[in-house]
């Protein structure tokens, strides 16, 4: 299995929008739906890509975006309509005020990598989102693994602008502010 870190998924994940600022610029204009979509047809493959992974281009068991290294296949040996396992579990929230509803969604998946996408401004609003989202995530880490085994990143957008991404990983005493490398 292809461990991807939350460094590797923050590096891909600039890569891409690099690459498609324009395009993402329009796509941020659209009604919600087509930005999900857009996000899932566009900025999750490239990402899937750039780590060597593939892309689910749909909602899998409910979350917005997924990227595995494997189809299943059943008995008679053709794909089935599953990935043998979830690399990186993806959550895209539009609004900043219920993306702790959506990081408790990303608690229910074994996954060695989940990451959440929302848009908050910088200082009191984003200290409070990621004090929610530690609580979140200490009360459902019963192994005490999420922090080694099934990590945590977060991205946030500047609202309506996006005009720069912060990376949060979760590490045992909460989450940390990812430096450019």
């Amino acid at each position: 299995m292809n461990k991807i870190t939350p460094r590797d998924f923050r590096n891909a994940f600039v890569a891409v929008m690099q690459s498609e600022q324009q395009e993402f610029r329009t796509a941020i204009g659209f009604e919600t739906k087509s930005y999900n979509y857009f996000m899932r047809s566009t900025i999750y493959p490239r990402i899937g890509r750039h780590l060597g992974l593939l892309s689910w281009n749909k909602e899998y068991y409910t979350l917005d975006g997924m990227l595995y290294e494997e189809r299943g296949l059943d008995d008679t040996g053709k794909y089935a309509a599953y990935a043998n396992w979830v690399s990186v579990a993806i959550e895209h929230e539009n609004d900043a005020s219920r993306a702790h509803e959506t990081m408790n969604k990303l608690q229910l998946f074994n996954a060695p990598l989940k990451v959440l996408i929302t848009y908050s401004a910088l200082g009191s609003a984003t200290d409070s989102l990621l004090k929610k989202y530690e609580n979140i995530i200490k009360a459902s880490d019963v192994f005490n693994d999420f922090a080694t085994l099934r990590q945590q990143l977060v991205i946030l957008g500047t609202p309506k602008t996006v005009a720069e991404w912060r990376f949060y990983a979760y590490e045992n005493d909460g989450f940390v502010l990812m430096l450019p490398t």
